[in-house]
C-alpha cells in the first residue's frame, strides 16, 4: 500500500510539473516542508520550494521523470521514499520523507543531488 500511495503522489507531481503548474506540483509538500537541492541550498516552506521549481522551470528544466524505488514504512505517519528522478537528460537519486498530514501524504524532506 506505501509504494503505490507514494507513487500516485509522484505521478501527480510529475504531471503538474512538466505542465507548469508549479504551484499544484508544489502542492504535494506540507506547509513546512524543506527540500536540500543540488545548489547545495535549502529551501524551506511552501513559497521557498514553488520559487526554486520556478526558477528550474525557467532554466529549461522542464520534463521530470520520478521512478519511485524502495518506500520504507516507519510507523503509522511515516515514510521514506528511496527512489531516483531524471530531468530532462539529467538524472540522479532522491530521498523523501513522507508525513501524513490531515489524512494525506506530503513531502516534508526532500534531498537529490
Amino acid at each position: 500500500m506505501s509504494f503505490d500511495t507514494v507513487d500516485k503522489v509522484n505521478r501527480e507531481f510529475e504531471r503538474a510539473y512538466n505542465n507548469g503548474q508549479v504551484k499544484e506540483a508544489v502542492a504535494t509538500y506540507s506547509n513546512d516542508a524543506r527540500l536540500f537541492a543540488t545548489d547545495k541550498q535549502v529551501y524551506e516552506g511552501l513559497s521557498q520550494i514553488e520559487k526554486y521549481y520556478t526558477e528550474a522551470r525557467s532554466a529549461g528544466n522542464s520534463k521530470v521523470e520520478l521512478h519511485t524505488g524502495q518506500v520504507i514504512p516507519c510507523g503509522p505517519d511515516h515514510l521514506v521514499e528511496v527512489s531516483q528522478y531524471k530531468i530532462n537528460t539529467d538524472g540522479g537519486n532522491y530521498v523523501v520523507v513522507w508525513k501524513k498530514d490531515g489524512g494525506q501524504w506530503k513531502k516534508i524532506i526532500d534531498i537529490f543531488n
